[in-house]
């Protein structure tokens, strides 16, 4: 039996709820669960008082310590030890993700696209720009204690989406940001500062031009840092800030009349199990 329901991150007109809603057009019902913390519990509760219906949910990757090569697939997301299945969560951090990639930007925005070799170059920068703060952000991810979140992001609030992002990214400033954010959470509970900078030390190679993470970097860093790390480069592309290009992109999704999930492998393998999904 298909799901029927699929609650996924993000509020009612969320970059989440818009691309995951084209790509599974007519396949399935989606809706907005918010944050991530508590999405698996909804699930639970909504098929204890729908016992007819196949609920799912499906949430962002983020950061975490598997860096084994992309299959360009979802994952199972199952809890208890694997007994229950929940959902899936995306193979790649975030949806801005899929939104920059360059084949869905190419594809989205037609013949207005920037060139591809230019923005190829353009997000190939920003990697490199963002690669030591990706190490310190993944090194805070895997090492908040269960059940309590941990702000593994600082700098400026940029855009609409307030998205904390730094000016100053290099790998003293990311040291001193990982300090002044493991002071804080101590407040609450205890992590260790030189536990997260061993973490850090460990993450530098991978995410650093020709590591592990760094060659598939549009599935282990984060898209919204990719985003503004093109700020520069997508205003000389045409575009007048990074969630104006970001929203064209969207547009094009929404209302192209191709089937915008064969775009993406993951895409169209996404719909599929949405439509013989596993007990």
């Amino acid at each position: 039996m298909s799901v029927n329901l699929l609650y996924c991150e993000g509020g009612a007109k969320s970059p989440d709820i818009r691309a995951i809603s084209a790509v599974l057009a007519g396949a399935c019902v989606v809706e907005p669960a918010g944050e991530k913390y508590g999405l698996g519990q909804r699930v639970r509760l909504s098929r204890d008082t729908r016992p007819n219906s196949t609920i799912a949910g499906l949430r962002d990757r983020d950061f975490d310590k598997d860096d084994s090569v992309p299959t360009y697939s979802p994952r199972e997301w199952r809890v208890e030890g694997g007994r229950v299945w929940i959902g899936w969560f995306w193979e790649r951090v975030e949806v801005e993700n899929y939104l920059i990639d360059p084949g869905v930007v190419q594809r989205a925005l037609g013949n207005k696209a920037p060139e591809a070799g230019a923005y190829r170059s353009a997000l190939l920068t920003s990697a490199e720009a963002v690669a030591d703060y990706t190490a310190a952000r993944t090194a805070l991810s895997v090492s908040r204690v269960r059940f309590s979140p941990i702000d593994n992001a600082w700098g400026k609030e940029r855009g609409s989406d307030k998205h904390k992002f730094p000016d100053e990214r290099g790998e003293t400033d990311c040291r001193k940001g990982i300090s002044e954010v493991v002071k804080e959470y101590a407040r609450t509970q205890i992590v260790q500062e030189g536990a997260v900078s061993h973490e850090f030390d460990a993450l530098l190679p991978a995410c650093r031009p020709d590591g592990q993470r760094f060659k598939h970097f549009i599935a282990f860093f984060s898209g919204k840092d990719l985003l503004y790390g093109m700020e520069d480069a997508l205003i000389g592309l045409g575009f007048k800030s990074p969630l104006e290009f970001r929203e064209r992109i969207l547009k094009g999704i929404e209302n192209s009349s191709e089937d915008v999930w064969t775009w993406l492998p993951e895409w169209t393998l996404l719909r599929k199990l949405v439509m013989t999904p596993p007990s």
